[in-house]
């Protein structure tokens, strides 16, 4: 009865160690080959200042204007050159159709209808003293986004009604919520319906179903965004983005929307996580092989 239990024991003690050894291989083999990230770009591409903090971009008179180290660069055919005159500061209101919304300085959002008188619009929240950051894409008439002092997003639907859209979660214990540093939309021509928010510490998020869902849109983008700007060029349109390590740049283009950045080194990233999965089951395999062993040879001693 012993000899039996021995080469059965054997077996199993063999077939966990394939079981070990298989993960460990395929571990070997996904870090020892490298791959570039496989995206046709990086959907946000540096375009001038890198290293350096643009506290803000604009665009005046249809050309990106971008202050750095306090003083206003503008862009021209071969680049940036400096200028005397700095962007106006952001209004806290936007104009889409016949309609004007605006943030008084109490924190209420108002709206005007051709010109006239501004009126509380119904419904709206109250943002704060303070507040002035608001969007609204031309393409999708009524629909906008505005951002409270304490940073919640809110949403007023083309129907009418407002809502929260997006309070965004502390990024880490240390370091608290993010702040919402600025806001975008094509408001001026109907290029795109999506609304980009900037942050400070997650980069930017969009929506592009009035304000349903909000996506991280930051491949190739410093996490700190202080500034964002829209530029419905006809040749190129493009999001332009100050930063804390300089200026970047997303051209809006056909799909994929943003790219699935699904090269060889992620695929590898998954080899790893799938061969560690199987590793810990392997090992738990093993364990289990060499407790019945122990178990069948006390039990065949004390027989």
């Amino acid at each position: 009865m012993r000899l039996g239990a021995v080469p059965a024991a054997s077996g199993r003690a063999r077939r966990a160690l394939v079981i070990i050894a298989g993960p460990l291989i395929a571990m070997a083999l996904a870090t020892a080959v490298p791959a570039p990230v496989g995206a046709e770009a990086p959907w946000w591409q540096l375009a001038a200042f890198p290293g350096q903090t643009v506290t803000r971009v604009a665009l005046v008179q249809g050309r990106v204007v971008a202050v750095v180290g306090g003083k206003a660069e503008e862009q021209t055919a071969t680049g940036f050159t400096p200028v005397s005159t700095a962007p106006p500061p952001a209004a806290a209101s936007v104009t889409s159709g016949s309609r004007t919304w605006s943030i008084d300085a109490a924190g209420d959002v108002l709206v005007a209808q051709a010109g006239g008188t501004a009126r509380l619009d119904p419904g709206s929240p109250d943002l704060g003293p303070g507040a002035h950051l608001i969007a609204a894409p031309l393409v999708a008439p009524g629909f906008i986004v505005a951002v409270s002092t304490s940073g919640t997003v809110w949403r007023r639907a083309q129907n009418g009604g407002w809502s929260v859209s997006l309070a965004l979660l502390p990024s880490t214990l240390v370091t608290g919520t993010p702040a919402v540093t600025s806001i975008a939309a094509f408001n001026t021509s109907t290029v795109s319906g999506v609304v980009y928010i900037g942050t400070a510490g997650y980069g930017t998020l969009l929506t592009s179903n009035g304000g349903e869902d909000w996506v991280r849109a930051d491949p190739g983008l410093p996490p700190d965004v202080l500034s964002l700007a829209a530029d419905p060029s006809s040749v190129a349109p493009a999001i332009w983005a100050g930063t804390s390590q300089g200026l970047y740049v997303h051209r809006l283009r056909a799909l994929p929307f943003i790219p699935n950045y699904a090269g060889s080194s992620l695929t590898g990233k998954w080899l790893i996580t799938i061969a560690l999965c199987v590793l810990l089951i392997g090992l738990g395999g093993a364990v289990l092989v060499v407790w019945g062993r122990r178990t069948r040879q006390a039990a065949t001693t004390t027989s």
